[in-house]
């Protein structure tokens, strides 16, 4: 037994010694060998939504274009990100797919490190706390959500966590170097520019120290912020012409099962230590509030509601996980006597975020939202349909009429400007939301109008004319 013990004691001071010396190099490595897995499972294409919707169209065109194009282009839908991805195309000549499929990774690794400097200097816990928050959060299903397409977001959480580690410092020139992170937060996803914002008030507001600095260094961001996006700011009424609006979540009653739908698969077995955990902090507590407010008015105060509740809830992520790991203080897990406690309970944690990740199992199909997928080895559709798509797109291609238009839902978007011929510029794209009926199109304005759907349904005034497997092409009757 005392041979054993002193194995294990010796164990344990050689992984407490190595966590010391390169925390943050085994926390990047976590997050990028797990956000690596469905991609090396499913090989050729990235994964995720928006990641073929609205990523990887743009980049096979990158190839003709130059900088100021690609900035001018993406100007007010997170250019930094673009920028990004333009540069590492120009210098690696690799595909845009596997640019992509490296970058998802790659971006997960540099959140968690990110995360890490924030909970570490930033709030100014110890390295043990630290590097448990940042375990926590990488393992967690929101944030793996949030790394399987939203790349841009991502990015600007990056900057967020480093923008507000520059702020809590004492560097010398730090209110220039605040300002310039604050804005490539803004300029890489605008609504995450909102959050730092929420957090530099709750630290302005409720702490006394460099609130001139602070409120110097926000200016630029500020600035960029409603000089760019302004016209896109302000509240939303969910209710519109007497009803509540079409979409995949319909009615007030839809709004307010998904809100809690995605709260509960996000946050449910981490809510007891948030719980447990919560405490006081002015960057966090700016922080927490907004999120609070984005993700939940939609249900209190639907007339006069923060938009897009899906991505605030998403969010809380961060601070959660950071009131966790206070919760696991106060419940002495992060003791030596309550070792084998904390990873009994980080195992669970750590078996579910992989599980998810790999798609070998999920609980998210128990509670149906219209956020969170089951698993992250997933598209936009099927993968088993992705082969069909691009042979009615060829099809349309070669025998669509002249001058004609095509109706496209969001998810298959993507595929069609990927793969239709460039050669055919006459035919207008008419892209529509996920969930919703096709728009009207007037057939006067186009010699044919097609739509591209599933092959077994039967859609309104329109009638199959070609198909393969489960994708069709539909033609409006005249």
């Amino acid at each position: 037994m005392r041979t054993e013990s002193a194995t294990l004691n010796r164990f344990l001071n050689v992984s407490v010694s190595l966590v010391k010396k390169h925390p943050f190099l085994l926390v990047f490595l976590l997050a990028f060998v797990l956000r690596a897995v469905p991609e090396i499972i499913v090989g050729e294409y990235p994964v995720g939504y928006e990641t073929i919707a609205y990523y990887a169209p743009p980049m096979f065109g990158f190839r003709s274009q130059g900088f100021v194009e690609v900035l001018s282009g993406s100007l007010g839908s997170g250019p930094v990100f673009y920028v990004l991805m333009w540069v590492i195309e120009q210098v690696s000549g690799a595909s845009p797919f596997l640019v992509l499929k490296v970058s998802g990774a790659v971006l997960f690794g540099l959140l968690a490190v990110s995360f890490l400097l924030f909970v570490r200097r930033g709030l100014g816990f110890d390295w043990k706390f630290g590097l448990l928050a940042a375990v926590l959060m990488v393992f967690q299903v929101a944030a793996l959500r949030e790394s399987w397409d939203r790349f841009r977001t991502v990015l600007a959480l990056v900057f967020l966590f480093l923008a507000l580690v520059v702020m809590l410092s004492s560097f010398k020139y730090k209110t220039y170097l605040f300002g310039g992170l604050g804005v490539l937060t803004v300029l890489s996803r605008e609504y995450v520019g909102i959050v730092l914002f929420a957090a530099v008030l709750g630290f302005v507001l409720l702490e006394k120290r460099d609130r001139l600095k602070s409120i110097l260094g926000l200016v630029p961001a500020v600035g960029v912020f409603f000089l760019v996006f302004g016209r896109g700011v302000g509240l939303w009424s969910y209710w519109e012409n007497g009803s509540f609006p079409a979409g995949p979540v319909a009615g007030f009653g839809g709004v307010v099962l998904d809100v809690f739908a995605i709260f509960l698969v996000c946050f449910l077995p981490l809510l007891p230590f948030v719980v447990k955990g919560f405490f006081r902090n002015p960057v966090l507590d700016g922080m927490l509030v907004w999120l609070l407010i984005g993700s939940f008015s939609a249900v209190l105060v639907p007339f006069f509601a923060v938009p897009g509740y899906q991505r605030w809830l998403v969010l809380l992520v961060f601070p959660f996980s950071v009131y966790a790991v206070k919760g696991f203080e106060r419940l002495h897990l992060v003791v030596r006597r309550g070792f084998w406690k904390l990873c009994c309970v980080l195992l669970i944690f750590v078996v579910v975020g992989a599980g998810y990740c790999s798609g070998a199992f999920s609980y998210v199909w128990v509670f149906s939202n219209s956020w969170v997928p089951i698993n992250m080895v997933q598209s936009s559709i099927e993968w088993s349909q992705v082969d069909d798509v691009k042979s009615v797109v060829g099809w349309l291609g070669q025998n669509a009429a002249v001058n004609s238009s095509l109706l496209v839902e969001e998810r298959f978007l993507g595929w069609v400007q990927i793969y239709l011929d460039k050669g055919r510029t006459d035919i207008g794209l008419v892209p529509y939301s996920a969930g919703v009926s096709p728009p009207s199109v007037d057939s006067g304005d186009s010699s044919s109008v097609y739509l591209i759907w599933y092959a077994e349904s039967e859609v309104l005034d329109f009638r199959r004319i070609y198909f393969v497997g489960d994708i069709a092409v539909f033609a409006l009757e005249s």
